[in-house]
């Protein structure tokens, strides 16, 4: 498991390269394919561009999840897992002035529908979330106040 940077700027600029900068996505994101078909807005993705530093922890999550699905894309649809709302963005955190962490790549929604930010509750699959917490990533279904079941990071606190 991969040691993550402190959910703070300077931490994750030192760790992930600062994506205010020109050239950020050049040097420091990669296109990865997943084991499995995902779709946004029900159209195929040919792959998720993310950050190089949590390109292999996120494959390993994401494989686990596949295994455990007995690569069956009826179950990883079933489990929302083909459901992709997003990584890299450049954006502040939503309602914030900081950079939220899809800005520096190092963050994805999943299954945005079933898990709309700040619901009661969340349909997240503990199979996704225990692979996601395995290799270190926080949930938004932990937060204390406004949940994000959809999101998971590669940060620590």
């Amino acid at each position: 498991m991969t040691q993550w940077p402190h959910d703070d700027l300077a931490s994750k600029i030192a760790f992930f390269g600062d994506p205010r900068k020109a050239g950020f996505e050049s040097k420091y994101m990669i296109t990865i394919i997943p084991p499995f078909q995902m779709y946004y807005d029900k159209h195929p993705l040919k792959g998720i561009n993310v950050n190089r530093k949590v390109a292999t922890s996120l494959l390993k999550v994401f494989n686990e999840i596949f295994d455990l699905c007995g690569h069956d894309q009826k179950r990883i649809d079933a489990l929302g897992m083909s459901a992709y709302g997003g990584c890299y963005n450049f954006r502040p955190i939503r309602g914030a002035s900081n950079l939220s962490n899809h800005a520096f790549a190092a963050a994805i929604d999943l299954d945005p529908e079933r898990n709309p930010l700040g619901a009661k509750i969340g349909k997240m699959s503990p199979i996704v979330i225990n692979a996601f917490k395995k290799e270190g990533w926080l949930w938004g279904g932990d937060y204390k106040n406004r949940k994000d079941w959809m999101h998971f990071e590669a940060v620590s606190r």
